[in-house]
């Protein structure tokens, strides 16, 4: 056989809706992203990353630093865009495949969707990682295809896929979770299903997802080992490995599916991009998806067997539960938008029971959901632009104060090439003036609005890597001498007139009264190996 006929023969084994998936979200991927991918746009994260070798084991990220090696751990907009879109339309090809996709429109949709969800818009700001993340992503997709697999080296490979799509970004395991609970839940909707394999199949699940969590754990454990690292103290981490608050679970509980609701329900809600519009879609889409499932349940007369109910009515409570289990796993911090892309599954959730009773209730329970689905495609792309707008101003509004600061800098009497340069503070607010109102629908610290300069690392940072001016930034004990001074206490703020001097020999710019000295994760972080 020839490679044509090769290529063909697999061409044809896959299922139309599986291949309307992957050029729906390649093509919506694109049309959506555009911007970011023709232009780089660093935040705060990304000002030092310009080329970075991604060593996060002390961020539990033992994996990441083999996931960024395919775009050379380089901010490389074109090619990084290209490979994140590739991996995102191979975990819709088998999501759709997953959740037994009929509909090719419903299934083009799933795809558009997993797409243009604007957590992905917060993943593209962290362009260094994005490819990586995409990776993680398709690797939790992945391994639960693997794992529903009949064989048991399908379910180790998928312990295994698991195991590393946590090692690059553990917040997408909820991806792998709340995926779990859909077939689960699509299992016990499919009619000729037996209680007991319906059973056995959760557990086989649930089983799955354990394994993979304490493999990715147990590898992490080694690279500490090998490497003498110890987590970061950011985000808590650090308080994790010393034990789990097991006492504060209830209050846990409750802030997992308080956050769940207000990410779809509260418009301007922390860690959230919802505003009236998306709420009053999410309503609609919440109707519509209960009117098609219990329209499934009716007709196909399900609503009769007890476990069923049991079983559906349980696997929805769980989804809140699943798609944000990230609060659970990292109890001692709230999950931000970028690890909030499982949450797509509840609109995918929406899709499925539309295809499930797409020929029982005719063209309308379709129609109805194709047009939430165009209402929610419509507010994903201007909030995804939305992102990149506001985060591209800020980076030109820096760049402008950067580069007079810089000007004030070399222009100062007796500066001479080489001198050692103090910078204390960052940016006053007073200084900052951007106020544009539908910037607030999206402001969070990684959609920098002002600025991108947040702390006085970066702005070293930005004249090192953006603006080719080649400094050292001094050692703390530096710093805080320099900022303690009688000399500095007595100039005036940047940019009046002796804010910027020549001080025993170092150039010293007085942007705020006091040094905020620097956290003991960012000295971990900036050691990382």
């Amino acid at each position: 056989m020839s490679l044509d006929q090769q290529a063909h023969t697999l061409w044809q084994r896959i299922k139309t809706p599986q291949k309307v998936a992957f050029f729906s979200c390649f093509i919506t991927g694109y049309l959506v992203h555009l911007y970011v991918f023709t232009n780089t746009i660093p935040n705060s994260d990304g000002l030092d990353r310009v080329y970075d070798t991604q060593q996060m084991t002390i961020s539990g990220r033992w994996f990441l630093h083999f996931a960024s090696a395919l775009n050379e751990y380089t901010q490389m907009p074109a090619a990084i865009g290209l490979l994140s879109l590739l991996f995102l339309s191979l975990a819709a090809v088998l999501v759709t495949s997953l959740l037994s996709f009929k509909s090719n429109v419903l299934a083009g949709l799933a795809g558009a969707l997993m797409a243009a969800f604007p957590c992905t818009g917060y993943m593209f700001l962290y362009l260094f990682t994005a490819s990586a993340y995409s990776i993680s992503i398709f690797l939790a997709v992945l391994s639960v295809w693997l794992a529903v697999r009949r064989k048991t080296i399908g379910w180790l490979f998928g312990v295994l896929c698991l195991a590393c799509s946590m090692g690059i970004y553990q917040a997408y395991v909820t991806v792998a979770i709340s995926l779990s609970l859909l077939l689960v839940l699509r299992e016990a909707l499919r009619a000729k299903a037996p209680c007991k394999k319906t059973i056995l199949f959760g557990v086989r699940m649930a089983s799955y997802l354990a394994a993979g969590a304490a493999l990715y754990y147990l590898i992490l454990l080694v690279f500490l080992k090998v490497k003498n690292l110890e987590l970061l103290s950011y985000l808590g981490m650090d308080a994790a490995s010393a034990g789990y608050p097991f006492g504060q679970i209830p209050q846990l509980l409750f802030a997992t599916y308080a956050q769940v609701f207000q990410f779809f329900f509260h418009a301007g809600a922390d860690n959230t991009f919802a505003n009236g519009f998306l709420v009053a879609v999410d309503i609609l889409a919440l109707l519509a998806g209960m009117y098609c499932l219990i329209r499934h349940m009716i007709a196909e007369n399900l609503y009769k067997d007890g476990w069923r109910i049991g079983i559906v009515a349980a696997m929805l409570a769980l989804v809140p539960l699943g798609v944000n289990f990230g609060q659970l796993l990292s109890p001692f911090s709230t999950p931000t938008p970028l690890m909030k892309y499982a949450f797509v599954t509840v609109y995918l959730l929406m899709l499925v029971a539309a295809d499930l009773c797409d020929r029982q209730a005719g063209w309308r329970a379709g129609a109805l959901t194709v047009g939430i689905s165009a209402l929610l495609l419509l507010f994903c792309v201007n909030t995804n632009n939305l992102l990149y707008t506001a985060s591209a101003q800020a980076h030109h509004a820096t760049e402008s104060y950067a580069t007079r600061l810089l000007s004030r800098i070399e222009s100062c009497s007796g500066y001479e090439t080489g001198m050692e340069l103090v910078i204390i503070g960052t940016i006053p607010e007073e200084q900052l003036c951007a106020d544009i109102p539908s910037y607030e629908q999206v402001r969070h610290y990684s959609v920098p609005i002002d600025s991108v300069l947040l702390r006085n690392k970066h702005i070293y940072y930005y004249l090192n890597d953006w603006l080719n001016f080649p400094v050292e930034e001094p050692e703390e004990e530096t710093m805080i001498a320099v900022s303690t001074s009688d000399e500095f206490a007595d100039m005036p703020l940047y940019p009046a007139q002796g804010s910027v001097q020549v001080i025993d020999g170092r150039v010293v710019v007085k942007l705020r009264e006091q040094y905020t000295p620097k956290e003991e994760y960012e000295i971990a972080y900036e050691q990382r190996r």
